[in-house]
């Protein structure tokens, strides 16, 4: 006892005191620090962001020409605008999150088309988003987007987003395969009016497992959503209603399966993927000599298949009857304005800055990304109009305007994601059983999947019927 007591005498106070602390000296370090950090930030603060914007953005390029605008917009107005780069699915996630909360919420934001119609739902005066038709309206702007541009974004009447893009899909194809091989017998690709003429005219050219038709991918719903558009239908309608089971849904199917499908020598069509580099792979080295290609594909192809460079050209798609459609449409982004924005006027003043701004600003981002804007006054530029040596010469600009209007509408929905997830299922299985069983029952097992698929989602959009009330 006595040397224990000398121990802690010669410790001194300052020693006994720290050991006496119950959870030790960590702390009291920790306490510390804060502090510390505490008194610098009191000396030297942090200054927050002072901009008078800010702007929600998930495309790099998107986000790069927007921050040189809104260099532009600041020393034109005085004002500033914040655009942050954010990763695509935090943008959905954080913004919900967001508006729930009413915190954090952008001014301005875009958003991909299949995400949109999730912000639409509910009463229309609690959609976060503004109606910008009264802007469009006052600014002579609605005439210069082809009318079913706007269709995903609008409800109700209200337009919620203005479109960034259209995305008209064309067929991109090997011309040094293809074109020799028609030319022999009369034949151009332009004269293929239709699907049918394009598999037979160019049935020769199949080789099962070595050379396919088309590169269709049968493992989700990306190639048959162009294909059901193109041929009048839509998951969903104008009014919100599912159609994902209608008569042409079932066609689609039924004639889409057995183009990718094993089974009595019909399959033409075959996939090593959509995004990876094997779908560029299977380009290159002829395993299919055609894709469906949206704008945005050809500035990807442009990048990674620099090999294909002089050996593509790109031709309306055929379509599925004589006289019928001959284009389709895949993906698209939209700008909305919260309506929380602290400067709605302003918000809509860069908004069309970006968006309706002059023809040069469109015209150096098409030479980029191959693009077609929305925006008819900005097809006047020369970017529009200049031939490019990897298509062969051909004038991309052009042949993407020929088909501006003719793009069919795409309708969005709050019960897109899950209507897309069960209409993946249904495709898987379809073509399960055109492998397994053929044609034989097959249009009634198609007709019988997708009401399954159809009903779950309906009972999805019945579980919240209040949530659309006043559609």
């Amino acid at each position: 006892m006595q040397a224990e007591k000398d121990d802690n005498t010669a410790r001194g106070p300052l020693r006994r005191w720290l050991d006496d602390m119950p959870l030790g000296l960590a702390p009291l370090l920790i306490a510390c620090m804060g502090l510390l950090a505490g008194l610098y930030l009191l000396v030297n603060p942090v200054r927050g962001g002072h901009a008078n914007l800010s702007m929600w953005v998930f495309g790099p390029l998107h986000a790069d020409a927007y921050k040189t605008a809104a260099d532009g917009f600041a020393k034109m107005t005085g004002r500033t605008v914040d655009v942050q780069l954010i990763n695509y699915n935090a943008v959905n996630q954080k913004l919900r999150s967001a508006l729930w909360a009413a915190v954090n919420i952008p001014d301005l934001v875009e958003i991909e088309k299949s995400a949109a119609g999730g912000f639409f739902r509910g009463p229309l005066d609690k959609v976060g988003f503004l109606d910008l038709k009264p802007f469009l309206e006052r600014d002579g702007i609605l005439d210069r987007i082809p009318a079913n541009a706007l269709a995903a974004y609008t409800d109700r009447g209200a337009i919620f987003g203005v479109p960034h893009d259209i995305h008209p899909v064309m067929l991109a194809y090997r011309a040094d395969i293809v074109d020799p091989y028609l030319a022999r017998r009369g034949l151009r690709m332009e004269d293929l009016a239709t699907w049918d003429d394009y598999f037979r005219e160019l049935h020769g050219l199949l080789v099962p497992d070595q050379r396919y038709l088309l590169q269709v991918e049968y493992g989700d719903a990306w190639a048959f959503q162009i294909f059901l558009m193109q041929r009048g239908g839509g998951i969903f309608g104008p009014r919100g209603e599912l159609r994902m089971d209608d008569q042409v849904a079932v066609g689609t199917m039924t004639w889409m399966i057995p183009l990718v499908a094993e089974a009595e020598g019909r399959k033409v069509a075959e996939s090593l993927g959509n995004w990876d580099p094997s779908f560029y792979r299977g380009f290159i080295e002829g395993f299919y000599i055609a894709a469906l290609c949206p704008d945005w594909r050809t500035s990807q192809l442009e990048a990674f298949a620099g090999e294909l460079s002089g050996k593509l050209r790109l031709v309306p798609l055929p379509a599925p009857a004589p006289g019928g459609l001959r284009t389709s449409q895949m993906g698209g982004t939209m700008l909305g304005i919260a309506r929380s924005a602290k400067d709605p006027g302003l918000a809509w003043q860069f908004a069309r800055q970006i968006y309706y701004g002059s023809p040069a600003q469109h015209g150096r981002l098409f030479r980029i990304t191959n693009i077609l804007t929305p925006d008819r006054e900005a097809w006047s530029d020369p970017a529009y109009h200049e031939a490019r040596p990897y298509w062969g010469n051909q004038v991309l600009g052009e042949q993407f305007i020929a088909l501006a209007d003719e793009v069919p509408p795409f309708y969005s929905s709050g019960f897109l994601p899950v209507a897309q997830a069960k209409l993946n299922e249904a495709i898987v299985a379809c073509y399960g059983q055109y492998r397994s069983h053929g044609a034989a029952g097959f249009e009634a097992f198609v007709r019988q999947r997708l009401k399954s698929a159809a009903d779950h989602v309906r009972r999805q959009m019945q579980r919240e019927p209040d949530w659309d009330a006043g559609r």
